[in-house]
């Protein structure tokens, strides 16, 4: 009998708990959904039009000479990223279904914190935008049970894939050929439909990119001592067994520190430990 008034009490005590928890969730919930019906209707997507639009052909054709976002269209991913023909699609159709890949992104690294995720204000212009960005995020959840999908973060904004270091300090040399081996892959693979010289465009697209100052609207730290911070975040986590770190590096790295770039943060949500409710994944 006393164990069994004990365990009532406790799980009175669990419950009480739970409550504020899960008000927060509920609240939060609402509040990411009506971030998301204001999202949709109407749909922007400002930098998604850059992947819609892309001629694989000839990928880097609309680049600007600037990041001020004067030259909306400019592609700035490797060649093989440029190879769906999504251009084929009308594009209300692409730009729904970018989104649906971004919230697909959001659940699997929230579950059922998924749509509390829009509150944080770069996840949602990132969903506004149509940008990577969560993406990146889901890139690093995923890249520990599925080492490839690094290549994603190496082949678009690059230095992101600043988080690989994780596998060179761990020496899980297995994980990081997975990596290497994925990059090598794609590349080969695409040449016979974009060339060599398409790479080699795209390198030169990097090193334009690089020379350029900081755009206004942006935090004017050089991407340098950046890269090098996020190599010390990835080590100390490494060591320590810390992977959120990998998402807060990540996030150092970005090529600009644009608003929207501090998207990839939330890629900490499924490794920090939060006891909201006994049912939560």
């Amino acid at each position: 009998m006393a164990v069994t008034n004990a365990l009532r009490r406790r799980l009175a005590v669990d419950r009480i708990r739970e409550e504020p928890a899960q008000l927060l969730w509920l609240g939060l919930t609402a509040l990411g959904l009506a971030f998301l019906i204001a999202t949709i209707i109407p749909p922007n997507g400002y930098d998604a039009y850059a992947y819609w639009v892309v001629d694989p052909l000839d990928p880097y054709a609309g680049v600007g000479v600037d990041l001020e976002g004067k030259d909306q269209g400019a592609f700035r991913y490797a060649p093989v990223m440029a190879l769906p023909p999504f251009e084929l699609l009308p594009w209300p159709v692409f730009r729904y279904s970018w989104m649906a890949l971004q919230l697909a992104a959001l659940w699997y690294i929230g579950r059922r914190w998924a749509l509390a995720l829009l509150v944080f204000t770069p996840v949602w212009l990132d969903l506004v935008y149509g940008n990577i960005n969560i993406l990146l995020a889901a890139t690093v959840v995923a890249g520990f049970r599925h080492p490839w999908v690094w290549s994603f973060a190496l082949l678009t904004k690059v230095t992101p894939g600043i988080g690989v270091l994780w596998f060179v300090v761990r020496r899980e040399w297995r994980n990081l050929a997975l990596v290497v081996g994925a990059v090598a892959l794609l590349g080969i693979a695409s040449v016979p439909f974009v060339g060599v010289e398409a790479w080699r465009d795209w390198v030169l697209v990097l090193g334009s990119s690089a020379g350029m100052p900081s755009p206004s609207g942006t935090l004017p730290i050089p991407a340098l001592p950046r890269l090098v911070l996020a190599a010390i975040v990835v080590t100390c986590g490494a060591l320590t067994n810390r992977k959120w770190t990998v998402a807060v590096a990540v996030t150092i790295a970005m090529p600009t520190l644009w608003p929207i770039a501090l998207a990839p943060l939330v890629g900490v949500v499924p490794f920090v430990r939060l006891r909201i409710s006994p049912h939560t994944t």
